[in-house]
C-alpha cells in the first residue's frame, strides 16, 4: 500500500515538472512583452508638462486591504472582508478534516484558502483597474465635448459625469460637485486618487491643471485627445496580456487543489488508504504534496506579478 503512495506521489511531482518546463517558452515570451509594456509607461510620463504640478499627486500615499477593497469595487469593507476570509478558512478546515481526519493538513489547507481568497482579491482588483483605465480615455473625450458645450471647466466635468460610464460614475460626480464649490483641482482629485491610484487619472488631473492655468487658451480637445489616445494604447495591451493570463490563472488554480481533491477521491474510492492518510506519516505525505502544489501556485504567481507590475500607480 506504501509503494502505491509513493508511486503516485512521484507521479505528482512528474506532472509538475512536465507542466512547468511546457510553459517556460512561453513564459520567457510574456516577459519579453511585459518590457515593451514598461518602455511604453516610461513613454506616458512624457505627456506631463509640469513636473510641479504633479508633485500632490506623487505625494499621496496609501496602502493594504481597505485600499485593495476599494479598487475591486466589493460591496464590503476591509473588516468584513477579512471576517468573510475567516469563515471562509473554518469551511475548509471543516471540509479536509470530514475527508483526511488530520489535524495538520486540515489547518493547511484552511491557510492556503485564506491565500487564494486574497488572491482572488488581487485578481479581481486587476480587472477592475483595467476596466477603470478604459472607461478614463472616454471619459477625456467627454470632458473635451463637456468644454465645447459650456466653455468652463466646472461645466465640462459636471456634462461627462452625467454620461460617464458606470464605474467612473460616482467618482466624476463627487469631482464635479466640489469643482462646482471652488475646490481646487487637486482637492477635487485628491481623494478619488487615494483611492483608485490610478496614474491615468492623475494624468489627466494634471493636463486640466495646465489647462486652467493658461486661461483655457486653447481647446480642451487638444489637450486631452492624445491623453486618451496614450490611455487606450496601453488599456488595449494590459486587456490583452491579462486574456492570456487568465488561463494559466485557471490552471494553476485547478494544480494547487487537484491534491486535496485527489486525495479525497483515494479515501472514497479505499477505506484502507483513509486509514493511512489518517496516521502521522500519512498527513506528511499530504502536506508535501500540497506543499508542492502551493510552490508551484506561488513561483507561477510570481511570474505573473511581474505583469502586473506596470499597472502599479507608486513611483519611488
Amino acid at each position: 500500500m506504501m509503494t502505491n503512495i509513493l508511486m503516485a506521489f512521484i507521479a505528482a511531482v512528474g506532472i509538475f515538472f512536465i507542466v512547468v518546463s511546457l510553459k517556460w517558452r512561453q513564459g520567457k515570451a510574456n516577459l519579453k512583452r511585459i518590457d515593451a509594456l514598461r518602455r511604453m509607461e516610461l513613454a506616458e510620463e512624457a505627456i506631463v508638462v509640469s513636473e510641479e504640478e504633479g508633485e500632490f499627486f506623487r505625494a499621496l500615499r496609501s496602502s493594504g486591504l481597505e485600499r485593495a477593497v476599494a479598487q475591486a469595487d466589493l460591496p464590503v469593507t476591509a473588516p468584513e472582508f477579512v471576517r468573510f476570509g475567516i469563515i471562509l478558512a473554518l469551511i475548509a478546515f471543516a471540509i479536509t478534516y470530514v475527508l483526511t481526519a488530520g489535524l495538520l493538513v486540515s489547518a493547511f489547507v484552511a491557510f492556503a484558502s485564506i491565500v487564494l481568497f486574497i488572491y482572488w482579491l488581487h485578481w479581481r482588483r486587476d480587472e477592475r483597474r483595467l476596466e477603470y483605465e478604459e472607461a478614463l480615455a472616454d471619459m477625456c473625450d467627454r470632458i473635451s465635448a463637456g468644454a465645447m458645450l459650456t466653455s468652463t471647466l466646472q461645466g465640462a466635468v459636471t456634462h461627462a459625469a452625467d454620461v460617464a460610464p458606470d464605474i467612473v460614475r460616482d467618482d466624476f460626480n463627487y469631482i464635479a460637485g466640489q469643482l462646482t464649490q471652488t475646490a481646487s483641482i487637486n482637492q477635487a482629485f485628491g481623494p478619488i486618487f487615494r483611492r483608485r491610484r490610478s496614474y491615468s487619472l492623475e494624468l489627466i488631473a494634471e493636463a486640466l491643471e495646465v489647462w486652467t492655468l493658461r486661461g483655457a487658451t486653447i481647446p480642451l480637445q487638444e489637450v486631452l485627445s492624445p491623453l486618451s489616445t496614450t490611455i487606450r494604447e496601453l488599456s488595449a495591451e494590459r486587456r490583452r496580456m491579462m486574456s492570456e493570463l487568465s488561463g494559466v490563472r485557471r490552471q494553476m488554480m485547478l494544480v494547487a487543489i487537484a491534491p486535496v481533491f485527489f486525495v479525497a477521491l483515494l479515501r472514497l474510492s479505499s477505506p484502507a488508504l483513509g486509514r493511512i492518510y489518517a496516521t502521522p506519516t500519512g498527513e506528511l505525505i499530504q502536506i508535501a504534496a500540497y506543499t508542492i502544489s502551493a510552490v508551484g501556485f506561488l513561483v507561477g504567481q510570481r511570474f505573473m506579478n511581474s505583469v502586473q507590475q506596470f499597472l502599479e500607480v507608486e513611483k519611488d
